[in-house]
């Protein structure tokens, strides 16, 4: 059977909260992101939080539970195609042992007072899922507790204390039906994946899934400058990875492994590392990076999920800026960032996998990745040196041969899409013009045409079974090829202009 690029990044996209998936703007952006990208799960955090009005209680110490926020966001989830991925958590104040929160939007992040309670609110939301959307369509959903419980800011108490949260929770799901699928930690950086496993499988609780997450900043804050165990650039691949060979060791080697959360935040050193303001998620860096990591990592695992699909997004509070160095594929404006338009063009390499080369053929921190979708061709070339040495890197001047079936001179329509700095990645447009804050309609359209990646059309001819691709990148630099063989010219509607000047000078002829 011919191998086929799996698209993992393709399984999740993120929202931050699911109060923002009330908003109709927020909607429009998800809708753009199925309509060019297309993914399958959504997943948010704070779906317990107050302002979704789930738990109520009563004067005589019951705990009522109200779905009509929920609802609303599901039912709006799946109109565009997209299934929850659900995120238990955060706790209700009516359930709660304590007052510490998370976030601008005060997300509690205690223990429950009464874990009977919370196995009560998993089973009941688990049980009126199905009523509301049949058992067949939400045993495809996944069920995820908690986020970042190894993380104080996220989790108040400890390990111990969240692997109670989690089997209670676990109870509460499969009471509702047994094959609905329940998994964690949800951790940072990979952690407590292999002890949740080793749990799991001592205590006898349910686990159908593992889930992580990863930044490549991660690696200035575990690590001193210089004495990182990781070849520059390098990190996020190796911790994807590391986490497939734990499940792969584990007494759960089967186990599904789904990076619930990533992006390209990246930073030079320690003192760079910046949660709420990183340039490298709104420039042209993120599209190279996006392209690099999705190819090698195609078969490490089951999801990558982006944080997250807009900037649309509070946590630090709302942002007033056209660009606010967040975590969106689109800015406020609903404009594609560099990192959206990457993955666009990852989503059109469909077909038999030809080539997916990783710098070795190539030079170092570059690549190709080469598919057959039928008769038609797509190439995808990027360029990604590591922060540290960047400044040293010199144009990459590319010249690639493709294989062809045909050996004879075949023409071929060659259309190209390339993501550069100003075109495909606006950021640094905007940087030059002094960071506007304010736009009007009109300067968002010209914004948005510098968005889309630069597009071209031009012909080539197949000699000897292959086509050559020549040009040249500069660091951080994409570009994609779509080659479609063209029919020979024949004499009608479309047919170039050689061949009407033929038939032109025959009926002149016949005249004379």
């Amino acid at each position: 059977m011919a191998k086929r690029l799996n698209h993992p990044w393709k399984s999740i996209i993120t929202m931050g909260r699911a109060h923002d998936l009330l908003r109709h703007d927020v909607m429009q952006h998800l809708a753009y992101l199925q309509q060019e990208i297309g993914y399958r799960y959504c997943r948010f955090h704070a779906l317990f939080h107050d302002d979704m009005a789930v738990v109520e209680r009563m004067q005589d110490g019951r705990l009522h539970f109200h779905w009509h926020h929920i609802d609303k966001i599901f039912d709006a989830l799946l109109s565009i195609g997209l299934k929850p991925f659900v995120e238990l958590n955060s706790m209700p104040l009516a359930m709660a042992s304590g007052a510490k929160t998370m976030f601008f939007y005060q997300m509690n992040v205690t223990p429950p007072k009464s874990y009977t309670e919370w196995e009560d609110l998993i089973e009941a939301f688990s049980r009126h899922c199905i009523d509301r959307y049949g058992i067949a369509e939400v045993r495809t959903w996944y069920f995820e507790v908690w986020n970042e419980p190894n993380l104080s800011n996220f989790w108040s108490s400890n390990r111990d204390e969240y692997f109670k949260l989690y089997s209670h929770a676990a109870s509460g799901v499969k009471k509702a039906d047994a094959q609905l699928r329940i998994g964690g930690p949800a951790t940072a950086g990979g952690a407590w994946v292999s002890e949740t496993i080793q749990y799991c499988a001592d205590n006898n609780v349910p686990l159908d899934f593992v889930s992580t997450h990863s930044y490549p900043q991660d690696e200035q804050n575990l690590f001193e400058d210089g004495l990182s165990p990781h070849q520059p650039g390098e990190y996020f691949i190796d911790i994807v990875r590391s986490v497939q060979e734990a499940v792969a060791s584990s007494a759960m080697p089967d186990l599904e492994i789904h990076w619930t959360e990533w992006n390209t935040q990246s930073a030079l050193n320690k003192e760079a590392v910046s949660w709420s303001n990183n340039i490298y998620v709104d420039n042209a860096f993120a599209a190279s990076f996006i392209v690099k990591h999705m190819l090698a990592l195609d078969e490490a695992c089951d999801s990558l999920g982006w944080w997250i699909a807009s900037d649309i997004f509070e946590e630090y509070g709302y942002s007033q800026n056209p660009f606010s160095c967040n975590y969106g594929l689109l800015t406020n404006h609903g404009l594609p960032k560099a990192s959206c338009n990457a993955f666009r063009l990852l989503a059109r390499m469909t077909g038999e996998l030809i080539e997916s080369n990783q710098s070795s053929q190539y030079g170092e921190h570059r690549g190709a990745c080469v598919t057959r979708d039928g008769d038609v061709l797509k190439a995808l070339l990027w360029y990604h040196p590591p922060l540290v040495s960047v400044e040293q890197a010199e144009t990459w001047a590319y010249d690639i041969q493709l294989p062809v079936e045909s050996r004879d001179s075949v023409r071929y329509l060659v259309t190209s899409a390339w993501i550069r700095a100003h075109k495909g990645s606006f950021w640094e447009t905007w940087c030059e013009v002094d960071r506007p804050n304010h736009l009007s309609p009109f300067e968002v359209q010209a914004f948005r045409d510098m968005a889309e990646p630069e597009m071209t059309v031009a012909q080539a001819i197949a000699l000897d079974g292959q086509l050559q691709l020549a040009g040249a990148l500069k660091p951080y630099e994409v570009k994609y090829f779509e080659l479609r063989p063209q029919p020979p010219v024949s004499i009608g509607k479309g047919s170039d202009l050689t061949a009407w000047t033929e038939l032109d000078a025959k009926l002149n002829e016949s005249v004379r």
